[in-house]
C-alpha cells in the first residue's frame, strides 16, 4: 500500500493519501492548501479518524475542489456543529460545517478497490474515534488513539480514560508492521512494540 503523508505543522494533523483505485484521504487537517498541494489529480473519499477540528477543518474546502466524499464514525458527527465540542473554539476559530456521506460504524469494511480498510471503533480520544485497518499490509491508521513512543490520545476533550484504555486493549489484539498516528511521524519499525507501550502506559496513567 503506498501511502502519502501530508505532514501536519504544529497543532495541525497529518493527512495520509492512500494511493489506491479510489484516492483516499486519511484525515484533512486544517490547512487545505498545504494538503491540496500534495494531492494527486483527483480524489474520491475523506476518511475522518475523528471530529476534531485540528483533523476536519479543511474537508470543506477540499471537498469543493475535488467532490470527494466524506465518511466518520456516526457518535461523532453532532461535534462538527458546536465550536466548543469540536475543538474550533481552541483555535480561536468557528467551524464552517459539512456532510458526512457515510457514517460508520465499527467493524465496517471501506472499500477502496483494490484495497480494504477494516474499521475499528476506539472511543476514548472522542466517542467516535476509528481506526483503519489494511490487513493485506498489517497498517493502521490510528488516528489520536496512538502515537509513536507508547504515547496516546488525550481523554479531557469530551473523551474517556476507561473507553480508551479498552479501545487499546482491543488494538493491542491486531497484527500490525506500520502505524500512521494522527500527529508525529509514522511507526514503521517496532509497531507492534508501540503498541503495547501504549497500552502499558495508558494503564499505569490512566487509572
Amino acid at each position: 500500500m503506498r501511502v502519502i503523508n501530508v505532514n501536519g505543522v504544529f497543532y495541525d494533523s497529518n493527512a495520509y493519501l492512500i494511493d489506491a483505485k479510489r484516492k483516499t484521504l486519511v484525515d484533512a487537517g486544517i490547512d487545505a492548501a498545504r494538503v491540496m498541494a500534495n494531492l494527486p489529480r483527483g480524489l474520491d473519499l475523506i476518511v475522518l479518524t475523528h471530529g476534531h477540528y485540528d483533523h476536519v477543518a479543511a474537508v470543506p474546502e477540499i471537498v469543493e475542489a475535488t467532490g470527494a466524499q466524506v465518511a466518520m464514525h456516526e457518535a461523532d458527527v453532532a461535534m462538527l456543529k458546536s465550536d466548543r465540542i469540536g475543538g474550533a473554539a481552541m483555535f480561536g476559530r468557528r467551524s464552517r460545517g459539512f456532510r458526512v456521506d457515510i457514517p460508520l460504524r465499527g467493524g465496517a469494511v471501506v472499500d477502496l478497490g483494490d484495497i480494504k480498510l477494516e474499521v475499528v471503533a476506539t472511543p476514548g480520544h472522542t466517542p467516535g474515534s476509528i481506526c483503519l485497518y489494511d490487513q493485506a499490509s498489517r497498517a493502521l491508521f490510528t488516528g489520536d488513539t496512538v502515537f509513536a513512543g507508547g504515547s496516546f490520545g488525550r481523554t479531557d476533550l469530551g473523551g474517556s480514560s476507561e473507553h480508551l484504555l479498552s479501545s487499546l486493549e482491543t488494538l493491542g489484539h491486531y497484527d500490525v508492521s506500520a502505524l500512521y498516528p494522527g500527529h508525529g511521524e509514522p511507526v514503521t519499525v517496532g509497531a507492534k512494540e508501540a503498541l503495547c507501550d501504549s497500552l502499558a502506559n495508558a494503564r499505569h496513567m490512566l487509572f
